[in-house]
């Protein structure tokens, strides 16, 4: 299997993936001590930072950077997140991948732009790297029981090499679009695209001596009209490089995705909020 003939024709939209990250919570009201320590009983599961209060099952389970992370701006003295809460100080306005965003540190494995910054590849060497890790790609994201994860691989191929996208964390991407996406080809002039529309965006991660490792798959479905305005009916996905799902819109881990459509948003409705790869790597 190589880059050129196992992949037939394919384009991706450059994504912006990202995490929310936030701030804690405060009231009005006066609250009781129960109530006010947002690591308490009920509110601890939610807690991502509660590392060593028995009710809080998985630090990591969640970004600690999360929207509604209560461990900001905790009222409480005792609190157990004050200290080492890696994004306690962090705004977290820009994007969670950016190179000096504090999040870039979280050491929590679930936040997909933890990694360190991956090294450049020339097209040659990105190229080479793909064809290698090709195979386990399709073993890998094939894992996480999402069924495009399995099926892109024999759709269409738009890139002509893989390409670094600013936008997924500096990793190399590849764009993959089903049959009903195939209208992404017209590029700018694509419109919108139908319900059933999938573009697939798997990466790979530079390395020194111009290697490379599995990236996340990044995935976009156009639903049907009505489905999430928010989103302008894309459903966003994203499968991490063991075949794990770390998250998809209106599914798990839901506010984790939100940035991805914010960026591509950007582009404007008419435009279907796609956005496309470098004129020089289209096919």
């Amino acid at each position: 299997m190589t880059f050129r003939t196992t992949l037939k024709t394919a384009s991706f939209t450059p994504l912006a993936l990202g995490l929310g990250l936030g701030i804690g919570i405060a009231s009005a009201l006066p609250l009781t001590p129960a109530l006010a320590n947002p690591c308490a009983a009920k509110a601890c599961a939610q807690n991502p930072c509660c590392a060593k209060n028995p009710c809080a099952a998985n630090p990591c389970t969640a970004n600690p950077c999360a929207a509604k992370n209560p461990c900001a701006a905790n009222p409480c003295a005792a609190n157990p997140c004050a200290a080492k809460n890696p994004c306690a100080a962090n705004p977290c306005a820009a994007n969670p991948c950016a190179a000096k965003n504090p999040c870039a540190a979280n050491p929590c494995a679930a936040n997909p732009c933890a990694a360190a910054q991956p090294a450049e590849l020339s097209d040659a060497q990105a190229t080479r790297e793909w064809d290698r890790l090709l195979p386990a790609m399709q073993t890998t994201y094939a894992k996480s029981g999402v069924p495009a994860a399995a099926q892109f691989f024999n759709w269409i191929n738009v890139t002509k090499s893989p390409y670094q996208s600013s936008t997924h964390g500096d990793r190399y991407l590849v764009n993959i679009v089903n049959e009903k996406a195939k209208a992404y080809q017209k590029w700018e002039e694509a419109g919108i695209l139908p319900a059933g529309a999938i573009i697939a965006k798997p990466t790979i991660v530079g390395k020194a001596g111009g290697k490379a490792d599995i990236g996340p798959l990044f995935l976009m479905e156009k639903m049907s009209s009505g489905w999430n305005p928010q989103s302008l009916d894309w459903k966003y996905s994203m499968i991490m490089a063991d075949g794990s799902l770390w998250g998809e819109t209106k599914g798990r881990n839901s506010a984790g995705m939100t940035f991805c459509f914010e960026c591509h948003n950007a582009m404007g409705a008419e435009t279907d909020g796609l956005l496309f790869l470098p004129e020089e790597y289209r096919r």
